[in-house]
Protein backbone atom coordinates (compact mmCIF):
# COMPACT_ATOMS: atom_id res chain seq x y z
CA UNK A 1 0.00 0.00 0.00
CA UNK A 2 1.04 3.63 -0.90
CA UNK A 3 0.63 6.58 1.56
CA UNK A 4 -0.85 9.08 -1.29
CA UNK A 5 0.81 12.67 -0.84
CA UNK A 6 -0.83 15.21 1.40
CA UNK A 7 -1.50 17.37 -1.56
CA UNK A 8 -3.53 14.88 -3.43
CA UNK A 9 -5.54 13.41 0.07
CA UNK A 10 -6.57 17.63 0.00
CA UNK A 11 -7.54 17.77 -3.34
CA UNK A 12 -9.94 14.35 -2.46
CA UNK A 13 -11.07 16.32 0.52
CA UNK A 14 -12.25 19.03 -1.60
CA UNK A 15 -13.20 17.41 -4.14
CA UNK A 16 -15.79 15.36 -1.79
CA UNK A 17 -16.38 18.28 0.68
CA UNK A 18 -18.04 20.48 -2.78
CA UNK A 19 -20.50 17.26 -3.29
CA UNK A 20 -21.35 17.08 1.00
CA UNK A 21 -22.24 20.77 0.35
CA UNK A 22 -24.42 20.24 -2.63
CA UNK A 23 -25.63 17.46 -1.54
CA UNK A 24 -26.61 18.79 2.16
CA UNK A 25 -28.15 22.21 -0.22
CA UNK A 26 -30.15 19.72 -1.91
CA UNK A 27 -31.65 17.98 1.12
CA UNK A 28 -34.87 17.64 2.90
CA UNK A 29 -32.83 19.00 5.82
CA UNK A 30 -32.01 21.93 4.65
CA UNK A 31 -35.71 22.83 2.84
CA UNK A 32 -36.85 22.50 6.34
CA UNK A 33 -34.02 25.19 7.55
CA UNK A 34 -35.60 27.55 4.93
CA UNK A 35 -39.41 26.53 6.03
CA UNK A 36 -38.69 26.97 9.55
CA UNK A 37 -37.25 30.44 9.16
CA UNK A 38 -40.35 31.39 6.80
CA UNK A 39 -42.48 30.51 9.14
CA UNK A 40 -40.88 32.51 12.15
CA UNK A 41 -40.61 35.32 10.35
CA UNK A 42 -44.77 34.67 9.35
CA UNK A 43 -45.29 34.72 12.98
CA UNK A 44 -43.40 38.29 13.65
CA UNK A 45 -40.56 36.78 14.66
CA UNK A 46 -36.51 37.13 13.83
CA UNK A 47 -34.89 33.83 15.48
CA UNK A 48 -35.14 30.44 14.87
CA UNK A 49 -33.73 27.33 16.18
CA UNK A 50 -32.51 24.28 14.20
CA UNK A 51 -31.35 20.99 15.02
CA UNK A 52 -29.61 18.45 12.88
CA UNK A 53 -29.29 15.21 14.96
CA UNK A 54 -27.75 13.48 11.83
CA UNK A 55 -24.45 15.53 10.84
CA UNK A 56 -21.93 17.90 12.33
CA UNK A 57 -20.13 18.89 9.19
CA UNK A 58 -23.81 19.35 7.27
CA UNK A 59 -24.70 21.56 9.79
CA UNK A 60 -21.66 23.60 9.52
CA UNK A 61 -22.09 23.98 5.98
CA UNK A 62 -26.01 24.96 6.44
CA UNK A 63 -24.42 27.58 9.34
CA UNK A 64 -21.48 28.86 6.69
CA UNK A 65 -24.30 29.61 4.00
CA UNK A 66 -26.45 31.45 6.26
CA UNK A 67 -23.68 33.71 7.29
CA UNK A 68 -23.45 34.50 3.68
CA UNK A 69 -26.59 35.50 3.42
CA UNK A 70 -26.66 37.67 6.59
CA UNK A 71 -28.25 35.75 9.09
CA UNK A 72 -26.55 35.77 12.97
CA UNK A 73 -26.07 31.90 13.32
CA UNK A 74 -24.45 30.27 17.18
CA UNK A 75 -24.01 27.03 17.39
CA UNK A 76 -25.10 25.27 19.84
CA UNK A 77 -22.35 23.06 22.08
CA UNK A 78 -23.27 19.52 21.03
CA UNK A 79 -22.25 20.88 17.16
CA UNK A 80 -26.05 19.85 15.80
CA UNK A 81 -27.81 22.91 16.51
CA UNK A 82 -28.23 26.50 15.51
CA UNK A 83 -29.61 29.46 16.65
CA UNK A 84 -30.31 31.66 14.24
CA UNK A 85 -31.27 35.63 14.13
CA UNK A 86 -31.99 37.92 11.25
Amino acid sequence: MKLQTADEMKKVADSNFEKLKADALNSEDFKNLVKGIEKQAEKGLCEYTYYNNANIQVVAIFQQVLQENGYKVGKHISGLGLNIKW
